[in-house]
């Protein structure tokens, strides 16, 4: 193993064997998405230690987007509410506190990032003080305005300030902000 300090984010060279089928679906992957088979690899490493070691402890189970949809097209929006409120925070907070040693605004809004991939795709968008959240999902409105309640509930638990900016169908847009950074930096909140 090498390692190079030279880049923002030191890197470690790693060479492994992997059976040879595994190997050329990688390259015909990374080269549909357009990137090299070094950053295809580093995305799948990343992927695991920040979401995949800990799904089986969270007691995360593989389920359509399909089958999301029907499933929140059958509730109403008070079942909806009341759903997030109890179980909203609560991936954000394990994924937290089994990545991060403490906790932190920057390192929250890293696993809100993380923890959102799984719905789709996701554009954050750091301004300080402000981070902005945009996860198209695709799957129905009633599931946009359980992602909002759910960050709501976060955001209360944790002393943040939260405007959700859209909420369709497809999407939910969300700017957070730390309170006590937010009211040190601007004269109005």
């Amino acid at each position: 193993m090498t390692k190079n300090n030279n880049t923002k984010h030191s890197s470690t060279s790693l060479s492994c064997r992997i059976e040879q089928e595994v190997y050329d679906a990688l390259v015909e992957d990374a080269s549909k998405k357009g990137i090299s088979l070094n950053s295809l690899m580093n995305n799948i490493a990343k992927h695991h230690i920040t979401w995949k070691r800990y799904a089986d402890e969270i007691g995360f189970v593989p389920i359509t987007k399909r089958m999301l949809g029907k499933i929140f097209h059958n509730l109403d929006e008070d079942t909806i509410t009341q759903l997030a409120k109890e179980i909203g925070g609560t991936v954000p907070r394990e994924l937290l506190f089994l990545n991060y040693d403490k906790m932190s605004f920057e390192n929250l809004m890293n696993i809100l990032e993380i923890n959102a991939n799984r719905f789709g795709s996701v554009k954050h968008i750091i301004a300080n003080p402000f981070h902005t959240l945009n996860i198209h999902h695709g799957i129905n409105k009633k599931f946009s305005h359980f992602l909002a309640e759910s960050h709501h509930t976060l955001a209360d638990e944790m002393s943040l300030k939260l405007e959700i900016t859209n909420a369709d169908e497809n999407t939910v847009c969300m700017k957070f902000s730390d309170l006590d950074k937010h009211a040190s930096t601007s004269t109005t909140i």
